[in-house]
Parts: C-alpha cells; structure tokens; sequence
C-alpha cells in the first residue's frame, strides 16, 4: 500500500469544495476519535435525485490527507444520482489518493472519515425527503 503524496497534496490544495453549499439539503458529518478533527459534507440533490453541489468544512488544523479524503469524496459524490453517492467507499476514495494499492495505513482512517461523512449526508437528506401523497383512487 502506498499513500501517493502528490495526489494527497494535488486534492488537498483544491480549495474549490472547501465549503458547504448554501442550498445543502443533507448534511453528515464525522469526528476522528484520536486526532480530533471534525468534517461535515453538505449536499444539494435537486429534485431529479442528482447531487448538483456538494463542499465541506473540517477542523483548520487538519492533515493534508484528511483534507484531501474530504475533496476525493466530495468530487466523487458530485453530479451523480444521491444513491450512487452513497455507494462511494473507503476504496473509491482511497484510489484518488494512492498510487492504486491503497493508502498507507496511518492514513486509512481520513478516508474512512470522509466515506461516513458522505453516507450521513445522503442520510440526512433522505430523511427530509416528504413522500408524495399517495391516491385515494
């Protein structure tokens, strides 16, 4: 396994999704238990089911890795059906950032951070979701 640092450091610096869109309508968030840091992804899925904008937030003092697990997850959620984006993993994310055998092992769990970050945002959005009212025909 190998962690590639030109890719960690290439997605860490894209300051493009550093953010949570205005119009989000789930937003997930994880906390790594040892280091502290905090990320919250925010979605908008618009009413064709698409997520059309997606950003983060994540504690300023984060890793370049953590960062760079945040946009790998975010730029993989985005322009995709919300259930595709709830399928991106550990490993998807992990592709972005490796040189294709995976990530180094101290850096497993910025990924992991970010893959329940993006589920409980797909979460949170289904869970507003209203049902259409069903016929009484």
């Amino acid at each position: 396994m190998a962690t590639d640092r030109q890719k960690v450091l290439k997605l860490a610096a894209d300051t493009q999704y550093n953010h949570l869109p205005p119009q989000a309508n789930g937003v997930g968030f994880a906390q790594e238990p040892h280091c502290g840091d905090l990320l919250r992804i925010g979605l908008e899925v618009n009413p064709r089911q698409v997520v059309v904008n997606a950003g983060f937030t994540i504690t300023e003092s984060a890793c370049p890795p953590a960062v760079a697990s945040a946009v790998a997850a975010v730029k993989l959620a985005l322009n995709k059906p919300v259930l595709a984006a709830y399928t991106v993993d550990l490993n998807a994310i992990a592709e972005q950032m490796s040189d294709g055998s995976g990530l180094d092992k101290e850096h497993v769990h910025c990924a992991q951070m970010a893959e329940l970050a993006l589920k409980r945002a797909v979460l949170d959005y289904a869970s507003k979701r209203t049902a259409p009212p069903v016929s009484s025909n």
